[in-house]
């Protein structure tokens, strides 16, 4: 079943083809995948963008929609729309091409992402560029990918992540036939591509952060010459997609954790949660179990580990007490403890949510600080917390699509015996990170799901100039070794810069901007290094 929302995308067959006939044929597999479709003489009609994303009018954003081919070994099958925001240039008689973005998922919506960026974004962008989103396939607004039959047509909220992974390919299948295998990133760049060709669009710039580096770096690969410039903005590490990435992800994201404790104890005047990064994180794990997040809450802390909690998560203490047999229950338990705290934190431990939020940018830490310190202060004042968490609205389709994209592309095998290893972390109270990424690393999150493809082979031989990539030292979400991966496949000029902050560009960063902007205007990087962004201090 499929629901189109106010008139928006829906799956299509050949009959409703009509106009659409032309952008169909696009991308005929002919081994290097380069026939591109002719663009219908009037290209796409722009106009308002549906209600429900709740982008800014005043921003001049109108959103269009595309149609194309569900499955492109099949260019004359079924299809499938997706939808195209697009800002256009402020000063068209200065116009210097079309700028798309992808901000990052896989499984993040990104229509509105223009709209909601434009305080940040130089002068030389709003002025010179045509600014364009599309919505990825398998999202609200580009033919959802959604799995559970609902009379209501109502699916938003937060996902179900105790649903099984297997059920979930299986209600997909049944309810969408042959559409869950073509949610991939080749298949989003081929959309991507669609658009730019509909559009009428020679060359295009791109702008990618976190999974959307990798969309871009495939793209690339794809169309290389139909690129004009590209920045590549806190990446994903090729090497590691997707089973390597989310685990490393974990140490990472711990290593960030404590970057923000340490931050929070040099105010204690202003929060009053410890006046050291050790006191912090105690403040922070009693915030934490007061929840239910218990061993969760369970960081190693230079020099030695905090204790362990008096109790485990119920799922695990009954692995631990009764023993680890490999029984499908006990395995989808296991799966349970990564995807709860990965997809659905946000239902369960508004604190923990928060705080993995809070570590992507620093400028988010003041107002963390603050929402810790208000309900440490009074344990019913949430709403400060809540406001974090809520800022990230889920739509059952994002989580479809995360798992689909995942999935159907993940190229690193399981190791099954790393699960004995993240089991003795458990029962000795060991870091609850350090044990997730073991359990990542088995293979469980999608254990019996096995890929449909192979990703494709990254090369930036095709592109007329070489991207920029943009990499912080210590980010959380895409860990460093990204980004000189991504610039080494690609040809690249990396920029390494201090800090840990995920999404480095247009983000306050004035060092950082100049250098792209120099890269836009000339092609050419001036820099290797910056400083991380300075930080406002407490009010």
């Amino acid at each position: 079943m499929t629901r189109s929302g106010a008139g928006w995308p829906a799956v299509k067959t050949q009959a409703v083809l009509a106009a659409a006939v032309v952008v169909a044929a696009v991308l005929v597999a002919t081994g290097a995948g380069r026939t591109v479709a002719t663009a219908a003489p009037s290209g796409p009609k722009f106009g308002d963008c549906p209600a429900e994303a709740d982008i800014d009018p005043a921003s001049g954003t109108q959103c269009a929609v595309v149609s194309v081919p569900m499955n492109y070994a099949d260019p004359h099958g079924p299809t499938i729309d997706v939808t195209v925001s697009r800002i256009r240039a402020a000063d068209p008689s200065h116009r210097r091409g079309s700028m798309f973005v992808n901000p990052g998922g896989p499984g993040a919506d990104v229509l509105g992402y223009w709209a909601t960026r434009a305080k940040g974004l130089a002068a030389e962008i709003i002025d010179h560029y045509d600014r364009l989103a599309v919505q990825p396939r398998g999202l609200r607004w580009s033919t959802p990918l959604y799995c559970d039959p609902d009379p209501s047509g109502a699916q938003a909220g937060a996902p179900d992540v105790t649903a099984p992974r297997t059920s979930l390919r299986q209600r997909c299948a049944a309810a969408q036939p042959g559409y869950l295998d073509t949610i991939t990133t080749e298949n989003t760049a081929r959309d991507l591509d669609a658009v730019r060709s509909a559009l009428g669009i020679d060359r295009i710039s791109y702008w990618g952060l976190s999974y959307g580096t990798y969309l871009g770096a495939v793209y690339s690969s794809l169309f290389g010459d139909r690129v004009d410039r590209m920045i590549l903005d806190s990446n994903v590490d090729p090497e590691w997609v997707w089973t390597e990435l989310f685990a490393q992800q974990q140490s990472a994201r711990s290593d960030r954790y404590h970057d923000m404790f340490a931050w929070i104890a040099a105010h204690d005047d202003a929060y009053g949660l410890g006046d050291n990064a050790r006191a912090v994180q105690d403040t922070w794990q009693d915030l934490v179990e007061r929840e239910g997040g218990g061993w969760y809450a369970n960081l190693a802390a230079a020099p030695v580990s905090i204790e362990a909690p008096a109790t485990l998560p119920e799922a695990i203490e009954d692995i631990v007490r009764d023993g680890f047999t490999g029984s499908r229950e006990q395995l989808e338990k296991l799966r349970n403890v990564v995807r709860t705290f990965t997809e659905g934190a946000s239902a369960t431990v508004p604190v923990l949510a928060a705080t993995s939020i809070a570590s992507y940018s620093r400028a988010s830490w003041p107002v963390f600080a603050a929402a810790l310190g208000a309900l440490s202060a009074d344990p019913a004042d949430t709403d400060a917390i809540r406001d974090i968490v809520d800022r990230m609205p889920m739509d059952s389709a994002n989580s479809n699509v995360l798992s689909a994209v995942t999935c159907n592309e993940n190229a690193i095998p399981g190791r099954p015996e790393m699960i004995a290893s993240a089991l003795a972390k458990f029962a000795s109270g060991g870091d609850s990170l350090d044990a997730r990424a073991d359990l990542v690393r088995a293979g469980l999150d999608c254990a019996q799901w096995d890929p449909v493809t192979t990703p494709v082979a990254l090369s930036g031989a095709d592109l007329r100039t070489a991207p920029i990539v943009l990499q912080s030292r210590r980010d959380g979400a895409t860990p460093y070794p990204g980004g000189p991966s991504m610039a080494a496949t690609l040809g690249g000029s990396l920029v390494t810069v201090e800090g840990g902050d995920h999404g480095l560009f247009a983000r306050g960063n004035r060092a950082v901007d100049d250098a792209v902007l120099t890269y836009l205007d000339s092609g050419t990087v001036p820099i290797d290094h910056a400083d991380e962004a300075p930080i406002d201090p407490p009010a």
